[in-house]
């Protein structure tokens, strides 16, 4: 693990676990900013500053950035939490940069996810070969189902996940869910988004939740309006650095 040197936005001192090699770095954050801070606006693009990387520079990776809102009308409550994308790079062994998209910042603050591999530009090297494993997800009574396309690859010190929804017993669908991944490693926990679901109120984006992933279960409670929506199929996608990294 390590911390953040500065930033150009305005996040102030952003925690890291981490797994690197000479070849590419496995890097796992959570932090949220204002994009109406005189920082964020003035920045071209978001830099944030950290000790030395064992790459200097690295391809294009994907990170997640997400709002959160709600809405409150004589019937209830809605959630419309929304989210996307964004390009990352290692621009140097001393800064991480994200591109700046100023779609969501009137729904500000924001919060970004960091579960990316970053692979050295430019340099050859052995590659390594990890197997896909079918995920078995457990609920009582099966009430919560994912897609035959749920999987991980595991190496020794990180682990690469992809959950696809499929559907939820309608008596489960406002409740708080605890799926058992079973064949997860118990020494991964992270918070990571839950793309997808309809966003009725922000339809240039669809919906983007959270989880929590600790001692081999996922949990999860809020979610957003649409998030069954036929097309939005919601799914996770992420490195995640195992808890064993010394």
């Amino acid at each position: 693990m390590f911390n953040s040197t500065g930033n150009n936005f305005g996040a102030g001192q952003i925690s890291f676990k981490d797994y690197q090699v000479s070849n590419y770095v496995v890097l796992n954050a959570k932090f949220s900013f204002d994009p109406t801070s005189a920082e964020y606006q003035a920045c071209d693009q978001l830099e944030i500053y950290v000790p030395d990387l064992s790459i200097d520079r690295s391809a294009v990776g994907a990170v997640f950035v997400r709002f959160m809102e709600d809405a409150h009308y004589s019937w209830g409550d809605s959630i419309y939490d929304g989210g996307s994308i964004l390009k990352s790079w290692v621009k140097d062994k001393n800064t991480i940069v994200i591109e700046k998209q100023p779609w969501f910042d009137q729904n500000g603050p924001l919060i970004i996810y960091i579960l990316t591999l970053y692979p050295q530009l430019n340099q050859g090297a052995n590659t390594i070969k990890g197997t896909q494993q079918r995920l078995t997800m457990t609920t009582p009574d099966n009430y919560l189902r994912f897609n035959y396309e749920t999987f991980m690859v595991e190496f020794e010190h990180w682990v690469f996940i992809h959950l696809l929804f499929s559907g939820c017993s309608y008596a489960y669908r406002d409740s708080l869910w605890e799926v058992v991944m079973e064949e997860l490693p118990a020494d991964i926990t992270a918070d990571v988004p839950i793309c997808g679901g309809g966003n009725q109120m922000h339809p240039e984006c669809d919906g983007m939740a959270e989880a929590h992933i600790e001692n081999k279960t996922l949990s999860n409670q809020r979610r957003v309006m649409g998030f069954w929506d036929t097309g939005h199929d919601p799914f996770v996608y992420a490195f995640l650095v195992r808890d064993n990294n010394a």
